[in-house]
């Protein structure tokens, strides 16, 4: 017998392989914590949408929870055994009862109408390689409704992965609230506190983190359209003392508006450097930071802004406690002055290469263009393709990339943090212009259908699965899960 579980649990010992009938209801052992709870009534509420009517009760349970945290797991670890009378769940925090607790329903049937569970006999033992396993969505090019946030949540919890990250500016929306520039939020087109409140509690409750980001200097025309006088119309954040003031401020709310993400993603990408060439307040403040306009090169005094605006911002952040993420965007010179405090997604290895940014000292996650980039409906590899990836693996489409045409593949190393699975909006408008939820809805099965082998290769980075042997049980994953987020 084997267990059609994703991602596959490390250590599994099958006792028999007899299914086992138990009473449909869940015992939290004492001492245990608010967080505890939160993940039990969400495993209650999936397991009602698969048929399993979950009872919590006191005492003496047919499923026992126990948390303990002088117990040796590893990061995210936790214990099953789903013995002939008794099924035991043991993790050292909410985060890895989360994680087990994803395991038991996928492992799980209804049993006598919905009254008791049905669950294979077996002991599991199991942790994660990386603690980087990440979903992006692009909020900000195509309007995705509030709802789809909660069910990218719950897609993430079913196959244990760690991070939602959520990109929510871009030049065709500002999706964020704010208090601070309230003409920031593109009308009909953007979240309120309530909703982002909800949103952040709803992740926390399942062990699954949010990383919130506002792309900048560049992506920027929502600043430029609501405020010209502050931010400049040159196609980037121009940059002077009360700019880049407003900038970090913004970074100081988004950290209020979400006080459990541990990292703040601060953009960085493809910005248009030689527009603040053009702009005379920007070549003023370049002065004031001692950068000599008139005698060093263009290419220079860009780096040397860039590099500035970027330090600034990560320092906002990391001020408030947080960690700042940045996509690959600053050049192999700037390597000695970027604190390597700052994350960087290594991702089209044009800007700069993943063994420059590793040699650097960097810590890094991979979101390689292919194939873990998505741009509905037209590009997207493979659910194979996505299989055959790793960590460690690098296949850029940039024609001005070293290695396109072929890939880049490093040793393992604990600076690559984990890998990430991204959709981007940018064709959706114009195929799905006139029906909103169809366009999010064809989006997000894209996103599901290859979900399970980034799980896979995250949660297990050395261990692999050929995609023939993992393929039947994702389609078996995909149909429940589409059960959860319908």
């Amino acid at each position: 017998m084997k267990l059609n579980v994703i991602p596959v649990p490390k250590q599994v010992e099958l006792n028999g392989g007899q299914t086992r009938v138990y009473k449909a209801e869940l015992c939290l052992v004492p001492p245990s914590t608010r967080e505890a709870a939160a993940a039990v009534r969400a495993f209650s509420g999936y397991a009602l949408k698969l048929g399993i009517k979950m009872k919590t009760v006191r005492g003496d349970g047919a499923i026992r929870v126990v948390l303990n945290k002088n117990g040796r797991f590893r990061k995210e670890g936790y214990r099953i055994n789903i013995g002939k009378r008794r099924v035991e769940i043991a993790a050292a925090d909410s985060t890895g009862l989360n994680r087990a607790l994803a395991t038991l329903l996928q492992l799980a049937e209804p049993a006598e109408g919905g009254k008791c569970i049905a669950l294979p006999e077996c002991r599991i033992k199991d942790y994660a390689d990386n603690e980087y396993r990440g979903m992006m969505v692009d909020l900000a090019r195509y309007w995705h409704p509030f709802k789809y946030l909660l069910s990218y949540v719950d897609m993430c919890w079913y196959y244990k992965v760690s991070v939602l990250h959520l990109h929510f500016t871009d030049d065709q929306s500002y999706t964020l609230p704010s208090r601070l520039y309230p003409k920031l939020s593109t009308p009909g087109r953007s979240y309120t506190f309530d909703e982002l409140t909800e949103l952040e509690t709803y992740a926390y409750e399942r062990g699954v983190q949010l990383l919130p980001e506002i792309d900048v200097p560049g992506h920027n025309t929502g600043f430029t359209v609501a405020y010209p006088e502050l931010f400049g119309n040159k196609g980037i954040i121009c940059q002077h003392r009360d700019s880049v003031s407003a900038v970090a401020a913004l970074f100081g709310e988004l950290c209020e508006t979400f006080p459990r993400s541990k990292c703040i993603h601060i953009g960085g990408d493809e910005a248009n450097l030689k527009k603040w060439l053009d702009c005379p307040d920007c070549m003023a403040y370049a002065e004031t930071l001692g950068i000599d306009t008139k005698r060093e090169s263009p290419d220079v005094i860009c780096d040397k802004l860039y590099l500035n605006f970027i330090l600034r911002m990560a320092e906002a952040v990391r001020t408030k406690g947080r960690t700042p993420i940045v996509w690959e965007g600053f050049p192999k010179a700037a390597n000695a002055s970027v604190p390597k405090y700052i994350t960087v997604m290594s991702w089209e290895n044009f800007y700069q290469v993943t063994p420059d940014l590793l040699a650097g000292g960097f810590r890094i996650i991979n979101c390689s263009w292919n194939p873990m980039y998505i741009v509905a409906p037209d590009v997207k590899w493979t659910p194979g393709e996505v299989n055959d990836w790793s960590v460690y693996k690098w296949r850029p489409v940039h024609p001005g990339s070293p290695y396109i045409g072929r890939s880049y593949e490093c040793e393992p190393t604990p600076a690559v943090l984990g890998g990430q699975l991204l959709a981007w909006g940018d064709r959706m408008p114009g195929t799905y212009k006139d029906n909103i939820d169809e366009g999010v809805t064809a989006e997000r099965a894209l996103l599901a259908e290859r979900l399970p082998y980034l799980a896979q290769n995250t949660w297990n980075s050395v261990a692999k699965v050929e995609y023939n042997e993992l393929a039947p049980c994702a389609g078996a994953r995909g149909a429940e899960l589409d059960k959860l987020i319908n």
